[in-house]
């Protein structure tokens, strides 16, 4: 593994670091995996935080398809808990259920490019900072809107 790696002959392999960059370098979402299940998005804003009409409509107007959810999953990466501190939270969520590494795992998105994944004891934070999610959510991690 490359994070492993001490060694000065390190410098030698930096020209093809950016093609681990691509989503297809990215250990985060165990392939294969499938998407089962997508529900519709809900509005839950949090505890003490008034109802927003606005909020609402946006979050009811947004909904992902299996592909979708299966391209965001793709470009996202696993976060740390700090890391996710860096994104926005939008009190809209698309929740559902997939298939990956022999279990079912329940997820939710938040419409601001995060996602929880669970099965059993385990618990995966995943976001995308990339550009190209832009389409699937409402809101991007901040500086990345468009990008």
């Amino acid at each position: 593994m490359l994070t492993c790696m001490r060694r000065p002959y390190l410098l030698l392999l930096l020209p093809i670091l950016p093609a681990c960059q691509q989503p297809a370098c990215i250990d985060d979402i165990p392939a294969p995996f499938n998407v089962i299940e997508v529900s519709t998005s809900v509005y839950q804003p949090a505890p003490g935080t008034p109802y927003m009409a606005s909020e609402e409509a946006a979050c009811r107007m947004w909904s992902l398809d299996k592909q979708q959810v299966a391209s965001l999953f793709q470009l996202s990466t696993r976060l740390s808990e700090g890391q996710l501190h860096d994104y926005d939270w939008l009190p809209c969520s698309i929740k559902g259920q997939a298939q990956a590494e022999g279990m079912v795992w329940e997820f939710e998105i938040n419409a601001a490019a995060t996602s929880i994944w669970r099965s059993g004891d385990e618990t995966r934070l995943m976001g995308c900072a990339q550009a190209t999610c832009a389409p699937l959510v409402i809101l991007m991690m901040p500086g990345r809107q468009g990008d």
